[in-house]
């Protein structure tokens, strides 16, 4: 498991709307699986508690605080291993995880990986057609459950593709 630090932000609730955790587009009722600061938005992937192949879902949010977000992927609470893809990366000196989100020539891909002589990358990568449309690098250390046992757990396929982290 990949849990490098404690992301610190502020709260906002909107009439009616669920409490969410600190800095993260997550409700305090979801786990929040990876959450960053990319500057002007946030990213952030959410899971029900207890997910697992059989039940629960993870969701990819994106975008400002405060509001609601830009993006959620997928629309619905689907079976994660539906249209979500993980990876674990080993590298010399270090190394990293991955989620994949496809939706349909579209991948989100959030990341969180160090390695001796470069250090952390962190951050969400975007893929049209196979191809790096877009990258965002976290302004800070992520909040990440990412890792081998949380991929087991969700029941989430290992992704086919490599991904070169950018």
């Amino acid at each position: 498991m990949n849990i490098r630090a404690l992301v610190i932000g502020s709260v906002f609730l909107a009439a009616g709307a669920p409490a969410l955790a600190a800095g993260t587009h997550c409700s305090q009722a979801e786990e929040t699986v990876f959450s960053c600061n990319l500057g002007h938005k946030v990213v952030s992937v959410c899971a029900s508690q207890e997910v697992t192949q059989h039940s629960g879902y993870i969701q990819y949010r994106f975008g400002a605080l405060g509001r609601k977000p830009e993006l959620s992927f997928p629309k619905t609470t689907v079976k994660p291993g539906k249209v979500i893809q993980a990876r674990t990366l080993m590298f010399a000196g270090g190394g990293g995880d991955y989620l994949r989100f496809n939706s349909g020539k579209t991948s989100y891909i959030v990341y969180s990986a160090i390695g001796k002589g470069w250090g952390t990358k962190d951050g969400v990568a975007v893929e049209r057609h196979g191809k790096l449309a877009t990258h965002l690098e976290c302004q800070d250390v992520p909040t990440s459950k990412m890792g081998r046992f949380f991929f087991d757990q969700a029941g989430l396929r290992e992704d086919a593709r490599e991904f070169e982290l950018p």
